[in-house]
């Protein structure tokens, strides 16, 4: 796997991401997002489930699913399947899943989500941020994969719809914020320039396009 950027584990893919930092104003789009991510979750222990290269500033252990990821992040890691998580019931007050499900045959989705309930304490929170497939998103993507301004595609199992993902929460978790992120700005995120990253204040007015979901569902207390 060392010299390949993606695999098919047991159905699911896995992959070396692109370095998003050679993508300035997707960084900046992707930090945005992990600062809403911030503002929901609850204070205490957190997992980030599939974290690529840059595990969220809020974490304290990440799984990951392709193996050099986890040996190099500097917060405790390990490789795995979120199908079945190694960590014992009521282990966290938080996980985390950024941009990941899509990569999952949709059959393993529930699955996933109900291991994150299982380790959550009561009370406890996950955050979801998934890729939207709006018109505009597929047009353009389409259009970027086509030019080869985008690497191979390997989204074989598509992007979730809003509803898919919100969905997916309330099926093990009461439902406690919902939005989509976007705008028609992402086409400038592909760009390596330096310059790029001052449309971050026009990307953050123009948020009209559904690009991604992001969802959050809790715990319920126990009686």
């Amino acid at each position: 796997m060392s010299e390949a950027t993606w695999d098919v584990q047991d159905g699911a893919i896995v992959e070396r991401p692109r370095d998003v930092q050679q993508h300035p104003l997707l960084e900046r789009i992707y930090q945005r997002h992990d600062r809403l991510i911030a503002d929901r979750l609850p204070a205490g222990r957190t997992l980030e489930l599939a974290f690529g290269q840059h595990m969220h500033p809020r974490a304290d252990i990440g799984l990951e699913g392709w193996p050099s990821n986890a040996k190099t992040v500097r917060k405790p890691a390990l490789a795995g399947d979120a199908r079945s998580l190694p960590f014992d019931d009521d282990s966290f007050d938080a996980v985390i899943g950024r941009r990941f499900l899509h990569h999952v045959p949709p059959e393993d989705r529930e699955r996933i989500v109900a291991e994150a309930a299982r380790v959550l304490r009561p009370g406890g929170r996950l955050a979801l941020l998934e890729g939207t497939p709006g018109l505009y998103r597929r047009l353009t993507k389409g259009a970027a994969f086509r030019l080869g301004a985008l690497d191979e595609d390997t989204d074989i199992y598509g992007h979730l719809s809003e509803t898919a993902v919100t969905d997916l929460v309330e099926a093990a978790f009461d439902l406690v914020h919902s939005q989509t992120l976007g705008s028609p700005l992402m086409l400038a995120s592909i760009s390596e320039s330096d310059r790029s990253a001052r449309l971050l204040d026009l990307y953050e007015r123009t948020q009209f396009v559904k690009w991604w979901t992001f969802a959050v569902g809790e715990v319920p207390p126990t009686n």
